[in-house]
C-alpha cells in the first residue's frame, strides 16, 4: 500500500483529487488533506507518507518551504508540485528544492494518476532494494560472531596466519590488542558429555556463550581479553601492558569458575599458558595451556593447571598397556562379583600411573579396555546395546569430554552390567534346566506353561522368554516333540494300541494326537508303524 498526502488551501482542488480518482483500486491510501504546509508537517509526524502532492502558493507555509522541510526530514518521500502556468518560476525553485515532479494547474484525472502510479513504481522499486541491502546486512551482522571466532581461532592456533588481515577483520569487532604482552588460557566444561546428555544443543551453545561472557568481563580490570570456542574448548587470549606470571591469572581464573557455578550450574577447569611479547606467541601459549589441563588430567574437575608446575611434573616414560591388569578385569567380569570386578578397575587404572602419564595415554587405555569389554560380550552372546547403547561412538565422545573420575565411574558401570547379564544368564541356564527336567518327567501329565510356571516359581511369561532364548522355539513345540518322540518309540511295539499310545504319551484326544504326530513326523502313527 501506498500512502498519498494532499496539501492545497483551496478545498474545491482537495476534493476533486481525492474523488475523482479511485485511489484504492490503485493500491492508494489517502492519509489526510492540509491547507498548507505547517499543516502538512504536523501530519507527518504521525503518519508515513510516501508520496506529497502539494500547492506552491498558500498561506502560513507554501509549498516551497515545504518541500525544502521535507527532502531534509523525510528524504524518501516523492514530491509533486501543483502550480499554475504564471507560477512557473517558483516550481523551477521548487524542483531545485527537491520536487522531483510538478503537474501544471489545472490538471486532467489521468496526467495525475499517470504520474502518481509512476511514483508508486519507483517506490516499490525502491523498498526492493532496500530489502536487499537489508538482508544483506542483516546477513553480514549474523556473521559478525562467525567471523570473530573464525579470526581469534587462526590468529592463536594456526600457523603463520595472516595477522594483519585478521586484526582488521576483528577491529570490525571492535576486538583490538593494542598492547605488547600474548598470553592464553584454554576453559574445559568439566563433564561436558554429561551436561550434552541432559542439555539441548540450544542449551548448550547459551552456556557457552554465557561462559565467555563471564570469562571476558572477569579478565577486564586486568587485560584485554577475548574468547573464541575450537572443538568444544574455550580459549581466552590475554593482551595486556606488562608481563604476567600464572600467580597473577590464577585469581582470574578462580573467579571464572565460582561465576560459572554460581550462574551455569556447572565445573570448569582451567589450563594457562605463558605470556611473552609479540602476538606470534599465542600458538605456543595455547598448546601451554592444553597441555597443562592434560598433565592434570588426574586432579578431576574444577583444576586450575599451571604450564609451569605441568611441565616439572610430566613423565615422559611410555607406559606399556597392562595385558594382566586387563585379564584380571574380564575374569572378574565372568565371575560377575562387584567387590571383584571394582578391585580389578583400580588395579588397571594404577598401573596406567595417571598422576604423572598423559592424558592420551590414560584414555587411550581405558578406550582398549572398553573394546576388550565390548569384544567379550560377544564372544559370550551378550547382548551389546543394552550394555553399550546402540552407539559405541558416545564412548568415545565421553572419554574425550570427561574427567578421570567419571570415565572410571562409568566403565565400573559397564563392567557391573556385563557381570550382571553373565550372572543372569548362568541363573537362567540353571532355571531352564530344572524347566526342561520336569518337562521330561511329566509330560504324561496334562501340564502346561502355567502348571510349569508354578513349579519352578517363574511367571508364565518368563518360561516362554527362556524357550524363546536358549532354544529359538516355544514351550508348546518342545512339549509335542517330546511327546511324539516317546509315542514314535513306543509305536515298535505292535501289541500297543495307537489309542493308549496316545494316553501315554499325554494326549487324551486321539484326533488331536493324530494331528500333532503328522504335523511332526509327516505321517500318521498307522503309517509311521507300518514303515517300521
Amino acid at each position: 500500500m501506498f500512502r498519498l498526502l494532499i496539501v492545497d488551501d483551496e478545498e474545491r482542488a482537495r476534493t476533486g483529487i481525492r474523488t475523482l480518482i479511485d485511489w484504492a483500486a490503485h493500491r492508494i491510501e489517502i492519509v489526510g488533506e492540509a491547507r498548507d504546509g505547517a499543516e502538512a508537517l504536523e501530519m507527518m509526524k504521525t503518519n508515513r507518507v510516501d508520496i506529497l502532492l502539494t500547492d506552491i502558493r498558500m498561506p502560513v507555509m507554501d509549498g516551497l518551504e515545504l518541500i525544502g522541510r521535507v527532502s531534509e526530514a523525510y528524504p524518501h518521500t516523492k514530491c509533486v508540485i501543483m502550480s499554475g502556468y504564471d507560477d512557473f518560476t517558483y516550481a523551477q525553485k521548487a524542483m531545485a528544492a527537491g520536487a522531483g515532479h510538478y503537474l501544471l494547474k489545472p490538471s486532467r484525472r489521468k496526467e495525475i494518476l499517470d504520474l502518481v502510479l509512476k511514483l508508486t513504481e519507483e517506490i516499490a522499486a525502491e523498498r526492493r532494494e532496500e530489502e536487499r541491502l537489508e538482508k544483506l546486512r542483516s546477513g553480514f551482522r549474523e556473521s559478525f560472531p562467525f567471523l570473530k571466532e573464525n579470526a581469534l581461532s587462526r590468529l592463536a592456533l594456526t600457523d603463520n596466519p595472516p595477522y594483519e588481515r585478521l586484526l582488521a577483520n576483528l577491529k570490525l569487532n571492535d576486538i583490538v590488542f593494542p598492547y605488547p604482552f600474548f598470553g592464553a588460557m584454554a576453559v574445559q566444561i568439566d563433564n561436558l558429555h554429561t551436561i550434552q546428555q541432559k542439555y539441548g544443543s540450544v542449551d548448550i551453545e547459551l552456556f557457552k556463550y554465557a561462559l565467555k561472557n563471564i570469562a571476558e568481563e572477569t579478565f577486564a580490570p586486568l587485560c584485554r581479553c577475548a574468547a573464541f570456542e575450537h572443538n568444544d574448548d574455550l580459549f581466552l587470549i590475554l593482551n595486556a601492558e606488562e608481563w604476567l606470571d600464572a600467580k597473577a591469572i590464577v585469581p582470574y581464573a578462580r573467579d571464572i569458575q565460582h561465576n560459572s557455578e554460581r550462574y551455569l550450574k556447572f565445573t570448569v577447569s582451567v589450563g594457562i599458558g605463558s605470556f611473552d611479547k609479540d602476538i606470534r606467541h599465542l600458538r605456543t601459549s595455547c598448546r601451554e595451556a592444553v597441555k597443562a589441563l592434560n598433565a592434570r588430567f588426574c586432579g578431576g574437575n574444577g583444576r586450575i593447571a599451571d604450564y609451569v608446575e605441568a611441565a616439572e611434573e610430566e613423565d615422559f616414560s611410555n607406559t606399556s598397556y597392562p595385558l594382566a591388569d586387563e585379564k584380571a578385569v574380564l575374569q572378574a567380569v565372568a565371575k560377575g562379583e562387584e567387590e571383584a570386578i571394582r578391585d580389578s578397575l583400580q588395579a588397571f587404572l594404577a598401573s596406567l600411573k595417571p598422576e604423572s602419564a598423559s592424558k592420551d595415554n590414560v584414555v587411550n587405555s581405558i578406550f582398549a579396555l572398553y573394546f576388550a569389554l565390548y569384544r567379550y560380550c560377544i564372544e559370550k552372546n551378550v547382548n551389546v546395546q543394552e550394555v553399550f547403547g546402540s552407539q559405541l561412538t558416545e564412548i568415545t565422545r565421553m572419554l574425550a569430554r570427561s574427567s578421570l573420575e567419571h570415565i572410571m565411574a562409568s566403565l565400573t558401570d559397564t563392567a557391573l552390567r556385563v557381570g550382571e547379564h553373565l550372572n543372569a544368564r548362568k541363573n537362567n541356564n540353571k532355571l531352564f534346566e530344572s524347566v526342561l527336567a520336569y518337562i521330561r518327567d511329566n509330560f504324561r501329565k496334562d501340564i502346561s506353561r502355567e502348571s510349569v510356571a508354578r513349579e519352578v516359581y517363574v511367571t508364565p511369561g518368563y518360561i516362554s522368554y527362556l524357550f524363546k532364548q536358549q532354544m529359538q522355539t516355544s514351550f508348546v513345540d518342545y512339549l509335542h516333540r517330546i511327546r511324539i518322540e516317546h509315542a514314535s518309540r513306543l509305536l515298535e511295539d505292535n501289541s500297543l494300541r495307537i489309542s493308549d499310545i496316545a494316553h501315554e504319551v499325554g494326549y487324551q484326544d486321539e484326533k488331536y494326537f493324530f494331528q500333532v504326530f503328522k504335523k511332526y513326523t509327516g505321517m500318521t502313527p498307522n503309517q509311521y508303524r507300518n514303515n517300521l
